[in-house]
């Protein structure tokens, strides 16, 4: 047993609460899973990345656009990550079987009949935030999520480095809804309200809105440059996306929004069991001209800025977590809320057999 899996740890004194979807390392839900950097994979290339326990073959076509498929040739299993694009298709290295955009094989090079079963499931397929985005289903009417307030919009982006945490990635997503613990572990005395709205199954919204005190000479400053309220707010999507937005309606000494607002994304996924995988990107509106250059990179800097000062303390939290449910209170309410959206969400195709219960 791997001291990474704590939810294994303490089963007869602490017997944990198993969820259909939540905290449920066995299920994918259905959703838009980070691949890789977009710039990376070149026309007429192709590349293999695991998403959770899923090998995903991405190539891009001579115009330049990317698909996606399952990771192993059909024939003999060999990794496609290691062939070649050849007139618009993957070419396996072992055989030469090639596959076309829809994984239908196109061609085996010693005989003219193609089997039945010779093809490979494909995955919707998308670019954005300088990612390229993979969806466990074909055929999607979903989108990459989108920031509020940048809908829509031009933007700049700066990919942050990708960190691991040791728990759950439905867990680590708690962190932005939670109020309690930025007194309890980052010491900022801003008691905020949590509101929660779902305008639809796969998406969440949470506005969070507070007083800062006027109690400490950070708090005073704080005060005096921002307002007496802060907002921030997240927007997730099939418990595997965050968007979150800073700076929500503050002041600048006493200007409103003098400030532009701040914003990040969040890509989560299952690296193994135990282990989930984070990518944050810095994202802002793209603006025009040299000194609109300057204020988007003084915007990304803040950002990562702000993110790193809080990273550690979190990661102490996350790094150190067997997850419980038994003893929420009432000011837990929103991780209640949170809790019950993932655990409506549909599970993908690319999820594991649930073991049988002893």
């Amino acid at each position: 047993m791997s001291e990474s899996r704590t939810e294994l740890l303490n089963q007869m004194t602490q017997p944990p609460i198993v969820h259909k979807v939540f905290n449920n390392w066995q299920v994918v839900t259905e959703g838009w899973y980070i691949w890789g950097e977009a710039k990376r994979l070149a026309r007429n290339s192709v590349q293999t990345r695991n998403i959770g326990a899923q090998k995903i073959c991405v190539f891009r076509d001579d115009a330049g656009d990317v698909h996606a498929m399952d990771g192993f040739c059909p024939h003999m299993g060999v990794d496609l990550g290691i062939g070649k694009v050849v007139n618009n298709r993957v070419r396996c290295f072992f055989h030469h079987w090639e596959f076309d955009a829809n994984g239908q094989c196109q061609h085996i090079p010693i005989q003219q009949d193609i089997p039945k079963k010779a093809c490979l499931r494909t995955y919707a397929c998308q670019e954005k935030y300088g990612y390229i985005w993979v969806h466990p289903d074909k055929n999607t009417t979903t989108e990459v999520l989108e920031i509020p307030g940048l809908a829509g919009q031009p933007v700049t982006v700066k990919p942050g480095k990708a960190y691991t945490r040791r728990c759950h990635h439905h867990i680590t997503m708690i962190n932005g809804i939670d109020p309690q613990h930025l007194r309890t572990v980052h010491d900022i005395h801003i008691d905020m309200d949590v509101a929660i709205e779902q305008a639809e199954p796969r998406l969440v919204e949470i506005v969070l809105t507070g007083q800062i005190p006027d109690v400490t000479w950070k708090e005073r400053l704080a005060r005096k440059i921002l307002g007496p309220q802060y907002r921030y707010a997240m927007k997730y999507a099939d418990g595997c996306l965050a968007g979150l937005t800073l700076l929500k309606d503050v002041q600048f000494f006493g200007r409103k929004n003098g400030l532009p607002e701040l914003y990040m994304f969040f890509a989560y996924q299952t690296e193994a069991p135990g282990k989930t995988r984070v990518q944050p990107i810095f994202v802002t509106r793209r603006r025009e001209g040299l000194s609109g250059w300057v204020i988007s990179q003084l915007c990304l800097l803040f950002t990562r800025i702000g993110f790193q000062s809080l990273q550690g303390e979190d990661g102490q939290v996350y790094e150190n977590i067997r997850f419980s449910t038994q003893n929420l209170l009432a000011v837990d309410a929103p991780v209640a809320r949170y809790i019950r959206y993932i655990n409506q969400l549909k599970a993908s195709c690319w999820s594991l057999p649930t073991p049988e219960q002893p």
